[in-house]
């Protein structure tokens, strides 16, 4: 079958998107001339900014009628595709104009990562062979604001990146006071840090900030593609359970993360340089410094 134009309704959170780039990459390679339309919404709408083989890009909006579903129809049934791979609903699929479709329903999962169930979507078409790893796709802009940011630091050789989590979920991150505590005490083992994260984080952020010896730079509510290419240059990065986290896997950093549910097995960012610690009564405040230090000697 001859495949021009392939249609991938993907999913909507930033670490979600993330971790749907292996099956995008099966995909690609199968078909290396097809165009992709691909359906996300806004939270992470600039990871696609710079994909080399984006057609179209379809905003699935969940605060719309039916969560946004009969907008987005209206808008694709004008569309014929070759190939529909839903990863999000076990239905969309069959309400769209195609020939061939790849859905939840007939998945057979790798196992019990959330990236391996994805997979599992387009498994007749990657067999059994190794999942590719997960990608964040960078332009040399965005690597030339992370050159001009570092700038600042005397050495590189060895940054911290860190993100201190959204105040309204504090029970995802640590206490202020043990981020301090962990900071100073591995003051000697970074060359420099960059705190990263969204406007939720400023005003923590800002109280870490001030009470750390250790040179620093304050990027938060820079873009999702800015800090990846921040991260990417990094030695570590810290930080709570977000999408964050599954960038630095997928620039290939290594990463500690805190995590406040019960199954960090199924959600912790895909790769083999990551530490995931729980806290008791799964709630990341109760992780602490010591056993944060532990996980970061592991890196040095």
């Amino acid at each position: 079958m001859v495949v021009k134009k392939i249609l991938f309704i993907g999913l909507s959170n930033v670490g979600d998107v993330v971790m749907t780039t292996p099956a995008l990459r099966v995909l690609h390679d199968t078909f290396p001339d097809a165009l992709f339309d691909i359906v996300t919404d806004k939270r992470a709408l600039s990871l696609y900014d710079n994909c080399p083989f984006l057609n179209n890009l379809y905003l699935k909006d969940k605060h719309k009628t039916l969560r946004g579903v009969p907008t987005l129809l209206k808008v694709l049934r004008k569309n014929y595709y070759d190939i529909i791979v839903d990863v999000r609903s076990d239905g969309l699929a069959y309400l769209l104009r195609g020939k061939k479709r790849y859905t939840k329903f007939r998945a057979k999962s790798y196992g019990p990562h959330a990236v391996e169930e994805i997979m599992g979507v387009v498994q007749s078409l990657h067999g059994n062979k190794p999942i590719p790893a997960t990608e964040v796709w960078l332009s040399s802009e965005n690597r030339d604001y992370a050159t001009h940011k570092l700038s600042f630091f005397d050495n590189k050789d060895r940054l911290l990146s860190l993100s201190v989590g959204d105040y309204r979920l504090p029970e995802k991150s640590l206490l202020t006071a043990n981020f301090i505590s962990l900071i100073n005490f591995h003051k000697h083992d970074f060359s420099g840090m960059i705190f990263l994260g969204g406007g939720f984080e400023k005003e923590v952020t800002e109280a870490v900030s001030r009470n750390i010896d250790i040179q620093h730079i304050n990027t938060v509510g820079n873009s999702l593609l800015e800090a990846a290419a921040l991260i990417e240059k990094s030695h570590l990065y810290i930080g709570p359970d977000s999408g964050l986290g599954h960038i630095a896997g997928a620039v290939k950093t290594p990463s500690i993360s805190f995590f406040s549910c019960k199954n960090p097995d199924r959600y912790r960012p895909w790769g083999e340089r990551t530490v995931c610690l729980v806290g008791k009564n799964n709630d990341a405040r109760n992780i602490s410094p010591d056993e944060v230090s532990r996980a970061i000697r592991s890196f040095l």
